[in-house]
């Protein structure tokens, strides 16, 4: 007579088991991180946003401690990674040319006609 093998037993739906992590290949752990510029940011004191800053749903601040170095708005149908991703560049960018990325304090369109 043949035994029937058992089944392994799965989490029930809910449960928090932790899904297996791939190893880093040595050429994946000894390549520049994703997002860096954010990561160097925060690990010198700085920190990033992401969030509703009434009005706008959907914003990504940067701040290095004493400064706004970057605040983006994001895209219709924008993913959060990509926002991410975005953000990240846009903190490079302020940093190498010392100006402020803004997206969301747009000049005013109000044009003064002097007489």
């Amino acid at each position: 007579m043949e035994r029937e093998r058992k089944r392994a037993r799965r989490g029930s739906p809910g449960s928090l088991e932790r899904p297996a992590t791939p190893r880093m290949t040595e050429p994946q752990a000894m390549s520049a991180p994703a997002l860096a510029h954010i990561q160097a940011l925060i690990e010198n004191g700085g920190q990033i946003m992401i969030g509703t800053i009434a009005p706008i749903r959907g914003a990504a601040v940067a701040h290095d401690g004493s400064n706004t170095l970057v605040m983006l708005k994001r895209h219709s149908g924008e993913l959060i990674h990509e926002l991410l991703a975005r953000l990240d560049g846009a903190i490079g960018t302020a940093k190498s040319t010392g100006s402020r990325v803004d997206e969301i304090n747009i000049p005013s369109s109000h044009t003064r006609y002097e007489i």
